[in-house]
């Protein structure tokens, strides 16, 4: 997208100056205030050009992981990609417009300069918001703007609208359940073999021993000294109590708190689940399956 320009109000009212400026030269035949007047309109006009130019070529690259928690802030942020080789300074993310043509929502400014460090350069560009309730969302409106060099224009850059999820508000010192008596999957396994013992849901399908499988129709997986893991957590919603908004909120600590100690966990949403696992692929797909739970399938 091409960028859009408009005058500011210190454009506007420099406008008028010019406009008062002739109107006194030509009244009193001043070349002196005509040269004043001419000169300010050359840098109203230049002005409109060199701040066009500061988004043109412009690109946009959000954050991978978009989301908050109901209630709290939503944080955005991306970062300019730009593509021209050019210098682009004084960098804004907005969102909207008040009624005056100013932004409601402004992060910090940017400059991306040919000068600049590579830090610099690649620097995040961020946006505070309020979040919306649970669930997934679209953000719209969103624009890089910037009023350089003299503040007598204002260029907006429309960007795409942002796919974001907002997660359940997480229940504050939420305790994790009982330990399952379903063990979770090894992390490590040596090379003696220790015995059989029953398949549990995240055991790796190549330590099942197939020739039992073969011979009783049951499951058995193969076990090897010197493995490490433990219990593995089953956060299930049909064993919480209260309200769904306050069950789904709690199941979200309860996710948190278990990323917080290293357990592995899996999540059970009625007929929904999700094997045992940790970390942050595991902790985003658990709790976008929260937020979603109710107004999609997750």
């Amino acid at each position: 997208m091409r960028p859009q320009l408009r005058p500011t109000l210190t454009g506007a009212c420099c406008l008028l100056a010019v406009l008062a400026l002739l109107a006194t030269a030509i009244n009193y035949g001043n070349n002196l205030v005509f040269f004043l007047a001419f000169l300010l309109l050359s840098l109203w006009l230049q002005g409109a050009w060199s701040c066009w130019r500061n988004l043109a070529g412009l690109g946009w690259q959000p954050t991978p992981d978009l989301s908050g928690f109901a209630g709290s802030r939503l944080e955005l942020g991306g970062h300019p990609l730009p593509g021209s080789g050019r210098s682009h300074r004084q960098l804004r993310l907005t969102q909207g417009r008040s009624r005056l043509g100013s932004p409601l929502f402004l992060g910090p400014a940017l400059d991306l300069s040919d000068t600049a460090s590579p830090e610099h350069q690649t620097g995040r560009l961020g946006l505070s918001l309020p979040c919306p309730p649970r669930g997934r969302h679209q953000i719209d409106a969103l624009q890089l703007c910037s009023t350089y060099p003299l503040g007598f224009w204002q260029a907006r850059l429309p960007l795409p609208p942002l796919q974001i999820w907002a997660y359940p508000q997480p229940e504050a010192g939420a305790s994790l359940p009982g330990e399952s008596p379903n063990p979770a999957h090894r992390l490590q396994e040596a090379d003696d073999f220790q015995g059989l013992r029953p398949y549990a849901p995240g055991d790796s399908p190549r330590r099942i021993n197939w020739r039992v499988f073969s011979r009783r129709e049951e499951l058995a997986v193969n076990c090897f000294d010197g493995g490490r893991g433990g219990q593995t957590l089953w956060l299930d919603l049909a064993g919480t109590d209260g309200d769904l908004e306050t069950r789904l909120s709690r199941l979200a600590g309860q996710v948190l708190e278990a990323e917080h100690q290293g357990r592995e966990y899996s999540l059970r949403l009625g007929a929904w689940s999700c094997p045992p696992g940790r970390g942050p692929r595991q902790r985003q797909r658990c709790l976008e399956a929260l937020a979603g739970y109710g107004a999609e399938q997750p």
